[in-house]
């Protein structure tokens, strides 16, 4: 029995933070049923912010390929992109601060491993676009070579080592909390992440340009008809490779974080399955893989859902290499629950 168009769009709109209640609600249940009572932890502040600082990065990124999966593209690229990018930033960080015996200017090379990132990111990602725009590559092949190139670029200029920091102010950035007084464990303090905070502030920033601009509606309207979007004025490749270019500044401002946190960057490592995380969590949160329908903050409760399923899995000591499988299951499930464009 088909459903009214009414309760449809209330399905779109509101169905991935109806998944996430019943999600948390199952859990709470489980580790009840499993759990002694001085023991729970789940529904406790702490452990979101513990869930949220976990899966913020991956949701940094998430946010740029919200832009992408509605324009109707795809960016495989995006862990590669972090590994290289935190990896560069680290890099010139070094050279241009100098080593602590001869006075280390810290200041300068942090301010340079930022912009690093920022740059370097939106520039990587505006390559893609322009691959993909202007080269007229399918963006599943676009990125699946810039991937491999990334990937090679930086596992090449340190012939897979690990990149370290020799500036120990740099862990700041990615480590720093805020205190939120009488909202931890015992009422003890709440360290809230400083990611976090970036997350959600760029999710915001990110719902405001899709639905407040000129630029976020061409966004859906390339992602729903491109021809038509054509014929109506929109400047398709402009367009295309401006939404690569912010999907790689995501993955900068990700590298950032990630690159400053653990002060280094494992060049073979770092970002790996990132896309597959990122491209989860849009597809959970309701986003169309086919473009032009989807929303930012259901992007958000789409990182919230993988963190709380992962959150699950340890606390049920479900052993962690099945918790691919278990992804790529909800991505075919999220995917087979989504309207389905009419066939031409």
């Amino acid at each position: 029995m088909a459903l009214s168009p009414r309760l449809t769009r209330a399905l779109e709109r509101f169905g991935p933070l109806a998944a996430l209640l019943l999600l948390i609600a199952g859990t709470a249940a489980i580790e009840a049923m499993t759990v002694p009572a001085e023991d729970r932890r789940f529904l406790t502040l702490a452990n979101f912010n513990n869930i949220l600082g976990q899966n913020s990065f991956v949701g940094v990124v998430a946010i740029g390929m919200t832009f992408v999966i509605l324009l109707g593209g795809i960016d495989l690229s995006v862990g590669a992109m972090v590994a290289l990018v935190g990896g560069a930033a680290i890099l010139t960080m070094n050279r241009v601060a100098g080593s602590p015996g001869d006075g280390q200017a810290a200041g300068p090379g942090i301010a340079a491993a930022v912009a690093v990132c920022l740059l370097g990111g939106a520039l990587a990602g505006a390559l893609n676009g322009l691959l993909i725009a202007k080269g007229r590559i399918a963006a599943f092949v676009a990125t699946l070579g810039t991937m491999a190139i990334y990937r090679s670029l930086i596992v090449a200029q340190v012939q897979g080592a690990e990149i370290r920091s020799a500036v120990p102010a740099y862990r700041g950035i990615g480590s720093a909390t805020i205190n939120v007084p009488g909202l931890g464990l015992e009422g003890g303090d709440l360290p809230l992440r400083v990611s976090i905070l970036v997350f959600l502030g760029l999710a915001l920033v990110a719902h405001v340009v899709l639905t407040r601009t000129v630029f976020g509606r061409r966004v859906y309207a390339v992602g729903d008809n491109a021809l038509a979007a054509r014929y109506a004025g929109v400047p398709i490749a402009r367009t295309t490779i401006n939404v690569y270019a912010i999907a790689g500044l995501c993955c900068g401002v990700a590298a950032l974080l990630v690159s400053s946190r653990a002060n280094s960057v494992a060049s073979s490592s770092t970002g790996m399955l990132y896309e597959l995380d990122a491209i989860a969590a849009v597809v959970i949160g309701g986003t169309r893989l086919q473009g032009g329908a989807g929303r930012v903050w259901c992007t958000v409760v789409g990182v919230l859902i993988l963190g709380v399923i992962n959150n699950m899995l340890n606390m049920l000591d479900v052993n962690v290499y099945y918790q691919g499988l278990l992804k790529g299951l909800i991505i075919l499930a999220a995917v087979l629950a989504q309207p389905k464009k009419a066939a031409l």
